[in-house]
């Protein structure tokens, strides 16, 4: 494999399954090189001394090297080859690997109401996030297979991806595994896939990269094609423009933050990639008609399990919260 990650778009068929795969890569890290690269999006990206909070789970296996990791349940613990790292929704965490021997890592984040029940029963817990599988080439072969579809098809997801996850969920815990269900592909995905390569490229782009300020001109730029004609293929396949689609990736991760942590109104600006609190205001308005506040307490008012309400906040990251978002917004 060549280093590689991806965030996934996810619809709100895929939404409300229940199980829904949000990305995966594979690293290698090389000895005193700076960890995590620079590139991730805000909306997972963290560094050693803040350390992060997912608002969802996350498997990472480490293959070669050596390193550490640290939870607020579990102190800092090291990890090698065959270890198994969980992640888990509103729990501060970090890890790293050693400066001497680097390590080489395969991950895949997911989330949905299927695997808090796991947690909720203790089939999973945040308690024992550290794992030796017996049958770890099993379940990295699976993590792999997953991988690959990630990488192959980076602007397709699909229920089949949350079903890949459940069987190595299922390695992991040494639970009997069922048989995955014969349907077609077709009825397993939450979406089409644009047959159009170069929409596709655009897709992914936008949704690993619509953190940053972009505009559509950059993104044209970067798939080296003029703008009207990345808007005419992406308008054809897809049935709408470019700006478009970078909204509708910045509302979706909004959407995920706003009903599934209490994280404050303006860091979900920062990390959904709204860049100001109004435009984030205008995009809730149209998808939903209530502003983001608003929705945040319709939804929590509503009678279903509400994922990640009671986010614990460590104090170098509260401190930094407070600093940069001290005023409340709309």
């Amino acid at each position: 494999m060549i280093p590689f990650f991806h965030y996934l778009p996810i619809n709100e068929e895929l939404f409300n399954d229940g199980f829904y795969v949000t990305g995966g890569g594979f690293s290698c890290i090389a000895p005193d090189a700076i960890y995590p690269p620079q590139q991730h999006p805000s909306f997972y990206h963290f560094t050693w001394a803040e350390g992060r909070i997912l608002p969802e789970f996350g498997i990472l296996l480490i293959t070669e090297g050596a390193g550490v990791f640290e939870s607020r349940e579990t102190g800092l613990r090291r990890v090698g080859p065959g270890d198994v790292i969980l992640l888990f929704p509103g729990i501060w965490h970090r890890y790293r690997p050693d400066s001497s021997t680097g390590w080489t890592e395969k991950w895949t984040q997911f989330n949905g109401e299927f695997v808090h029940k796991l947690r909720d029963r203790f089939i999973i817990s945040s308690e024992r996030p550290l794992l030796a599988p017996a049958r770890f080439k099993e379940v990295e072969a699976e993590l792999d297979a997953l991988l690959t579809g990630i990488e192959q098809r980076p602007a397709f997801n699909s229920l089949r991806y949350a079903l890949q996850v459940s069987h190595l969920l299922s390695l992991l815990t040494d639970s009997a595994s069922a048989t995955e269900p014969q349907k077609s592909l077709s009825r397993l995905s939450g979406q089409s896939t644009p047959d159009d390569a170069l929409v596709a490229a655009a897709q992914d782009y936008i949704w690993t990269y619509s953190q940053f300020a972009i505009s559509v001109k950059d993104i044209a730029d970067h798939l080296g094609v003029s703008r009207r004609t990345l808007e005419r293929r992406l308008s054809a396949a897809l049935g709408r423009t470019v700006l478009d689609e970078v909204v509708r990736c910045r509302f979706t991760r909004a959407e995920r933050l706003i009903r599934e942590t209490r994280l404050p109104i303006k860091m979900v600006v920062y990390l959904a990639g709204f860049g100001k609190a109004e435009n984030m205001r205008q995009a809730f308005m149209k998808q939903t008609r209530l502003s983001p506040r608003t929705y945040r307490a319709r939804f929590l008012k509503e009678p279903q399990r509400q994922f990640g309400r009671d986010v614990f906040f460590p104090k170098v990251f509260s401190q930094k919260v407070s600093n940069l978002f001290c005023q409340p917004a709309d």
